[in-house]
């Protein structure tokens, strides 16, 4: 692993936010701020925020650009400060995270950049201008071990001593056994999803902010493990984008787009397919009628960062953020899993054509439309 990130040292831990916060911590120890900072985007996972708070570092929110996805860059300079001592750059479902453009600013201001690389895997190298980056392992990420993360040192980096506690909880035992396994691939299965997801209190698909409850390094043990399985992730495709590519050209004229992040290529193995829809209303409708059909849609966030739900104070009252509102309403995704189709994408496709034929008609009958 450490050759495949260009000989970096790699730390090993129980989560992919629990990296972050080390991340972050450790750009925080080198910085003289008095008040730390980090840069991160308006929208997105809430574990951002989890991973800042507990690195005791103010998690500052900048707006995305209004097209594609990338930090709003006039934002991103007006919250550059003394006090920032990073910033993260966050891979979203793989099509990129904008670090190429980041890297200039941050070399310039001398600021730490973090690339948040949850959702994103290569199989082959790649070049990664970040200073540390950032990998999850938890459940539906491109290397699924139902937990686990790591942290990519920078080339040159003296060892700072882990400022969090080294507990491994009973949870980190559960989700490291072969019965956690076995449960989760039995789920990933539509139909069995669809019926558990369906069950109160499952919490399936909910998004609401949880601090950080365990940031330790995963005992070593498991370091083997971890390795192995990702040496297995090379050697096999499990995500494809081009299945969709037929349907996409034709939904582009119903003002249904790809997302995608400027500067970056497309990726062909996205974790999800991002798409955006015209509107919030149609993006509720088109996800409502793909998932009565099985077709596992998703709102993904469904809303800026600052209103996720039991979000801290701190965070709920930054913005507004204008760009971020209007991408958590027009955001939809679909899967991109070797589960998906020829057959699962004609689906979709009759059901964009039928949702475009139903505004066509309201469109031209507003009394049918009231």
């Amino acid at each position: 692993m450490e050759r495949f990130f260009e000989n970096r040292r790699i730390t090993l831990y129980a989560s992919g936010t629990a990296a972050l916060a080390q991340a972050i911590a450790n750009c925080a120890a080198r910085s003289s701020a008095t008040a730390p900072e980090v840069i991160v985007p308006a929208y997105g996972c809430p574990d951002l925020v989890a991973a800042c708070i507990y690195a005791s570092v103010y998690p500052r929110l900048v707006d995305v650009a209004p097209s594609g996805w990338s930090y709003d860059h006039e934002a991103l300079s007006s919250k550059l400060s003394p006090n920032t001592v990073a910033v993260v750059a966050v891979n979203l479902l793989g099509i990129g995270d904008g670090s190429t453009e980041l890297v200039r600013l941050c070399k310039n201001k001398n600021i730490p950049l973090i690339q948040d690389s949850a959702q994103y895997l290569p199989r082959e190298a790649i070049d990664w201008p970040g200073d540390y980056i950032v990998l999850s392992f938890g459940r539906g990420k491109p290397l699924n071990l139902l937990h686990g993360g790591a942290l990519i040192h920078p080339p040159v980096d003296a060892d700072i001593p882990s400022s969090f506690p080294t507990h491994y909880t009973r949870k980190d035992r559960l989700l490291d056994s072969r019965a956690a396994a076995i449960a989760f691939n039995l789920l990933t299965r539509p139909h069995v999803y669809r019926m558990f997801s369906a069950l109160p209190g499952t919490g399936l698909g909910d998004v609401i902010y949880k601090p950080l409850a365990n940031a330790a390094p995963l005992p070593e043990r498991v370091w083997e493990r971890v390795a192995s399985a990702f040496e297995r992730y090379r050697q096999k495709s499990s995500y494809r984008r081009d299945v969709w590519a037929s349907a996409l050209q034709e939904w582009s004229a119903f003002g249904i787009v790809a997302l995608d992040c400027p500067g970056t290529p497309v990726s062909a193995e996205p974790l999800r397919l991002c798409l955006l829809a015209p509107d919030r209303p149609s993006r509720d409708a088109l996800v409502t009628c793909f998932n009565r059909s099985g077709l596992g849609a998703s709102r993904f966030y469904g809303t800026e960062l600052a209103e996720v739900a039991e979000v801290p104070q701190l965070v709920r009252q930054q913005g507004p953020f204008p760009n971020a509102r209007a991408l958590a309403d027009r955001l939809l995704t679909l899967p991109t899993h070797g589960l998906v189709d020829s057959d699962t994408v004609r689906a979709a496709h009759d059901l964009v054509i039928a949702w475009h034929s139903s505004q066509r008609i309201e469109a031209g009958n507003p009394a049918r439309a009231l």
